[in-house]
């Protein structure tokens, strides 16, 4: 489970505060609308191991791109 909170759209960017499972620390997300890459991301101590939690905010925030209203947050949980 990832929680994004805090979603903004910009002018080339989509950016949000990602929470990785039960972890209190965020994480600052960036994607660059234009080349629908992620900025580089360092996660907390003890939490690297959430890459596919990253790459599941990274797919949902892509599918922003063409919205012109975001959510201010979002859960996203798979199994």
């Amino acid at each position: 489970m990832i929680h994004l909170n805090k979603i903004v759209k910009e002018k080339n960017n989509i950016t949000c505060i990602a929470f990785v499972e039960d972890c209190k620390q965020g994480v600052q997300l960036s994607l660059n609308i234009t080349t629908q890459e992620l900025e580089e991301i360092s996660l907390p101590q003890g939490y690297e191991w959430c890459t596919a939690h990253i790459w599941h905010a990274k797919q949902y925030l892509i599918s922003l791109i063409g919205e012109n209203i975001v959510p201010e947050s979002r859960t996203i949980m798979w199994y």
